[in-house]
């Protein structure tokens, strides 16, 4: 409707919409890229980009810079006081979290799960920050569930990608392989950002 759609919402005119919405994004765009090509002549940048493709390309087309990788800057885990016993278990997760991340990004395994995927399901997107300013800001909050009752089976980490958030239950992740597979299921069987 947005995009000037008057008929009647249908199956039978999905071809209609399609045409449609189209229809309204070349619109919208190709004044944009003439906008940003006029600009680009000022400079003959057209020209410099023609005998150094190499160096502009990056510019303008993402490459692997874009990756998501397993950097351990960007958490800011909420630890416990220092020489507590909660701070070691703390500690040990901050380091499970780490080596999973470093084992994913080296060998794939389990099929499908890259960083990417991991960041997404923590913080609602897959790619890296692109501007300054949001660079500067980015991190992930760590938080640690130690109240979790240990009576059931199983607690997994709770995510609130809106503030970047990830509380991990403590009294279920004591060894690597726990974690491991319990962040697993978490992120293969949790809810993504990637379906609209």
């Amino acid at each position: 409707v947005t995009c000037g759609y008057t008929g009647i919402v249908s199956l039978e005119n999905k071809d209609s919409m399609i045409r449609t919405v189209v229809l309204h994004s070349t619109m919208r765009v190709i004044p944009m890229l003439d906008q940003l090509r006029k600009g680009l002549q000022l400079y003959d940048l057209p020209k410099i980009m023609k005998t150094h493709q190499d160096l502009c390309l990056p510019l303008f087309v993402p490459g692997e810079d874009d990756e998501v990788c397993s950097a351990p800057h960007l958490y800011r885990p909420v630890f416990s006081e220092i020489g507590s016993a909660n701070h070691q278990k703390e500690v040990n997760i901050i380091n499970f979290l780490q080596d999973y991340l470093q084992e994913i990004e080296d060998s794939g395994i389990p099929e499908g799960l890259t960083v990417g995927r991991i960041m997404q399901w923590m913080t609602g997107q897959r790619h890296k920050p692109v501007l300054p300013s949001e660079k500067k800001d980015f991190v992930i909050n760590m938080q640690f569930n130690h109240g979790c009752d240990t009576r059931h089976t199983v607690c997994f980490p709770t995510v609130s990608a809106c503030s970047r958030t990830v509380t991990f239950p403590s009294a279920h992740l004591k060894t690597y392989t726990e974690f491991k597979n319990i962040l697993t299921l978490a992120i293969c069987h949790g809810q993504t950002f990637d379906r609209v």
